[in-house]
């Protein structure tokens, strides 16, 4: 393999440096043929990203030969199982490539027109329309969490840091972490699943419903490490999950609306216009 990978570098060089390669008969020279089918040379422009060094170029323009080597013999099997003239099978290959030709142009249509800006009055006014579509499916926290080596210094200062709403408090908590912590996460406006935070501690309630109902701190300790946790806010499984933690959902759905409208809106005017111009008859 490396023998061949050192051979194929030098064609590589060959093909990479002319600078003329895609243009006259050069861009015609063969690469590769299944039965009467070639791959030419032209045709491999493109498929290398800028920078690319020599090795990795080598392997990449392999792979794409292979490739289209293995499609050719499997699409020759093909074709000489399926009947030319299997109207049924012509007729789904029309289709098929009419909806590829239509997906590709209303993409490109939806790329030029869609407005994807969403303010944050826009998401709060849609998550209060539909509040019931954004119910959790677990438990999830607003918390700080503090990993420390058995022998970080000053344990009670964290203690009293991490339950803090002061800004000052924060910034020495965030100095402390930065060079004390093994890990942390100490942003308490963020949301995160329970069960993710319960991973990176030796705790394994029984009932985790009960257990943040009756508990805002706790502080283990294993073999190496001390775990602080400061709970400072929660929703349990079935209840309406904060629009913080929907952002990207709410995002989501309200560019899938638009996308929608707007191919909508786009294929109604081509048809009307086609109408209008006499385009099309229907006998």
């Amino acid at each position: 393999m490396q023998k061949f990978i050192v051979i194929f570098i030098i064609f590589l060089s060959g093909f990479l440096g002319a600078c003329s390669l895609f243009n006259g008969k050069n861009a015609d020279e063969r690469v590769a043929r299944v039965n009467n089918k070639y791959l030419y040379k032209s045709e491999l422009q493109g498929i290398i990203a800028p920078g690319t060094n020599a090795a990795d170029s080598a392997v990449i323009i392999k792979r794409y030969i292979d490739n289209w080597v293995r499609q050719q013999v499997y699409l020759a099997e093909a074709e000489k199982n399926i009947s030319a003239d299997n109207q049924e099978f012509n007729r789904k290959v029309e289709n098929y490539r009419n909806s590829l030709i239509i997906f590709s142009y209303e993409n490109q249509y939806i790329r030029d027109n869609l407005d994807t800006v969403i303010t944050p009055e826009l998401m709060a006014e849609y998550y209060e329309k539909h509040q019931d579509e954004f119910k959790l499916r677990e438990h999830i926290v607003q918390v700080r969490f503090i990993k420390l080596p058995l022998d970080a210094p000053n344990v009670n200062t964290v203690r009293r840091l991490i339950r803090s709403e002061s800004e000052q408090d924060f910034i020495a908590l965030e100095d402390y972490c930065i060079n004390h912590a093994a890990s942390y996460f100490i942003d308490s406006n963020s949301w995160f699943i329970f069960s993710d935070i319960l991973r990176d501690m030796p705790i394994n309630p029984q009932n985790t419903e009960a257990f943040l109902r009756n508990n805002s701190f706790l502080e283990r300790t294993d073999d190496f490490y001390r775990y602080f946790l400061f709970i400072k806010d929660y929703r349990l499984e079935g209840s309406a999950s904060p629009m913080a933690f929907q952002s990207d959902n709410i995002k989501a759905i309200i560019l899938n609306h638009r996308k929608q409208k707007l191919i909508n809106e786009f294929r109604h005017e081509l048809f009307k216009n086609a109408s209008i111009n006499g385009s099309f008859e229907i006998y």
